[in-house]
């Protein structure tokens, strides 16, 4: 459990840099390798929601297997006096752990920077992390992100830019989640995993750090190699110049002797007699 937790804030880090809800993406993807799991899963007898089982039964080509999936589902129904859904209850858990991690992580300064430069955050998933009053940093940079992404809107839609289907995109996937779905957060995870979270965010956030150094590094070497270029560039075109300047006075003297020679001509020869 350890383990998955770590792998999935380490993953909800990177979706940092994704396009849409960091918390949305590892839940999917965290969906996908759990129903993956019980497809593989040679017991059938789990409790399963209309939803997921549909999903498990797409993966399925035989109509007997399929049979064997439903009837199962139907069984674990019967018995499970609880009747939550196996994989809604494994991504609750998930999703809440998730949640507590951001709200551990809220007023660190450098993680605000890193909220700052994330998508913004579904409306069920903000509703979830600042329920209770909970995380006023990580509500304050969500409000602000909305709020920017509402005026991007107008502006689009005065100019008629070209960004205006994504930014609609991007309204809508912030919409699409109920907040009647929002996560309980009610898990009380260790010390120890508490610490392995804030730690992992360090080492993400230093690596962020030296990546950008590297880059500016890198940017700085190719702008010294540009100025080198064009100084010799610029050094050419100047000798070009001054050699251009010496022919074009070269020229005008010898136009100047030519025609001091024609005058010299004319002047020389004798008026004619009729």
């Amino acid at each position: 459990m350890f383990d998955r937790l770590t792998s999935d804030f380490r993953e909800l880090l990177k979706q940092f840099d994704g396009s849409i809800c960091p918390l949305c993406a590892v839940v999917k993807r965290r969906e996908r390798h759990e129903i993956e799991r019980v497809i593989g899963d040679a017991r059938t007898s789990r409790p399963l929601c209309g939803n997921h089982l549909e999903i498990i039964l797409a993966e399925i080509p035989d109509s007997l297997a399929k049979a064997r999936r439903v009837r199962g589902a139907i069984e674990a129904s019967l018995t499970d006096t609880g009747g939550e859904c196996y994989l809604c209850a494994r991504l609750a858990r998930s999703e809440s752990r998730l949640v507590r991690a951001i709200r551990r992580l809220d007023g660190s300064m450098r993680f605000r920077k890193a909220l700052e430069a994330a998508p913004v955050f579904c409306r069920r998933h903000v509703m979830a992390v600042v329920d209770g009053d909970c995380a006023p940093d990580f509500g304050q940079v969500e409000r602000a992100k909305l709020m920017h992404l509402r005026d991007a809107l107008a502006q689009a839609e005065l100019k008629n830019a070209e960004d205006l289907e994504s930014l609609i995109a991007r309204g809508i996937a912030y919409l699409a989640p109920g907040v009647e779905k929002t996560p309980p957060v009610n898990d009380e995870d260790s010390a120890d995993c508490s610490e392995a979270q804030v730690a992992e965010f360090e080492h993400w956030d230093q690596a962020r750090l030296f990546g950008r150094l590297s880059a500016l590094e890198s940017e700085v070497a190719s702008l010294r190699y540009r100025n080198a270029v064009l100084s010799e560039d610029n050094r050419r075109l100047k000798l070009a110049q001054t050699a251009g300047e010496a022919i074009r006075r070269d020229l005008e003297r010898d136009r100047k002797e030519l025609l001091a020679a024609v005058g010299a001509g004319k002047s020389s020869k004798p008026p004619s007699q009729d």
